[in-house]
């Protein structure tokens, strides 16, 4: 294999890589509870 192709496949396997890591880490670390006033009541 050429010494730029083995490069150029590095570098894409870490940015993927890279991308995924900061995806999962967005997903876990998000909250999906909305916020509201303690003294507020929620009607259900």
């Amino acid at each position: 294999m050429k010494p730029i192709l083995k490069t150029l496949l590095i570098l894409t396997v870490y940015e993927l890589t890279k991308y995924v890591t900061e995806q999962i880490l967005i997903s876990k670390l998000s909250i999906d509870d909305i916020d509201y006033p303690k003294d507020y009541e929620v009607s259900k």
